[in-house]
């Protein structure tokens, strides 16, 4: 068995390396077209990608209007996480390579749920401005 002092001395495995690059990516990837399908309204309910919560399900209206509000957001998320991938297999330090992973993730995460508080604040005021009929 790999003692504790031993394993901080190792760096990412190539398998598991591999597996959080592609992870990186595809989650980068994945956010990104999130807010440029959202930006131009062309990511339609579902229930399997976007914001998914109750406002957002209450009508499409409300679907359609949080995500072009978080769309920037959600481009600005996406990129956070690109750093974790490109820079992981460049280090040979393990615990800059648990840094390079940790710290663009939890920004990147920050960055989305800010953005989808905001952008649900800015949907709900639009909507109820238009429900009123003020321009």
């Amino acid at each position: 068995m790999t003692s504790l002092a031993q394993a901080a001395e190792e760096t990412i495995p190539l398998v598991p390396l591999i597996m959080v690059v592609l992870t990186m990516l595809g989650g980068a990837l994945v956010l990104v077209l999130m807010g440029v399908y959202g930006a131009q309204r062309k990511l339609k309910p579902n229930d399997f990608f976007g914001v998914r919560t109750k406002f957002t399900r209450s009508s499409d209206a409300a679907w359609y209007a949080v995500h072009e509000a978080c769309a920037r957001w959600s481009i600005l998320g996406g990129i956070a996480f690109l750093p974790a991938a490109i820079l992981t297999p460049l280090l040979s330090d393990p615990n800059g390579q648990i840094v390079a992973i940790l710290v663009p993730t939890t920004v990147g995460t920050a960055l989305l749920l800010v953005g989808s508080w905001r952008g649900h604040k800015v949907a709900r005021r639009r909507l109820a401005r238009e429900a009123s009929g003020r321009p």
